[in-house]
């Protein structure tokens, strides 16, 4: 008969990275591994070609969460972040994170140009001339959203296992 730590190693040996991560006990560590996991993948930045549909999920979730932290709406169309917005709305809506999304929606609004110009000169051009308040509301509705957002992604990873790694 097989010793528990065997039978553990083996089951492991045929899990992915991914699989792995998600046993962490930490949440926040999950995120962080699988973050890491797919940054691999990455070999130039803002080029995603080597992903999947589901990796770029997560890494535009990623993305947005990390430019929307340090500065905002503003910041985050400011930044070369911004040429991925609609890539970004869809990725919340595709996790289920339904407010989120609308907030996002409603950014959209606020930059008035649909779609959000890919070109970084041009989206900054646009930003120069609307007023900084304008993004102050938008930036309080997302801090206090109530979407799950840590929750939601991992509960994707979980549903959609055989696409990561």
């Amino acid at each position: 008969m097989l010793s528990k730590k065997l039978l553990i190693n083996n089951l492991l040996f045929r899990m992915t990275s991914t699989e792995i991560a998600l046993l962490l006990n930490n949440d926040s560590e999950k995120i962080i591994r699988i973050g890491e996991i797919i940054g691999k993948k990455i070999e130039q930045r803002d080029n995603f070609e080597n992903l999947n549909e589901f990796e770029k999920t997560f890494i535009f979730i990623d993305i947005f969460e990390n430019h929307t932290t340090d500065g905002g709406f503003e910041t985050f169309f400011w930044d070369s972040a911004g040429q991925f917005s609609h890539e970004i709305l869809e990725a919340y809506e595709r996790i289920g994170a339904v407010k989120t999304a609308s907030i996002i929606y409603d950014s959209f609004l606020v930059f008035n140009e649909i779609p959000i110009p890919k070109d970084e000169r041009l989206r900054r051009s646009i930003l120069s001339n609307l007023k900084p308040d304008l993004w102050n509301t938008l930036d309080h509705k997302f801090y206090n959203c109530t979407d799950n957002i840590v929750l939601l992604i991992l509960e994707f990873i979980k549903e959609n296992s055989n696409h990561f790694d």
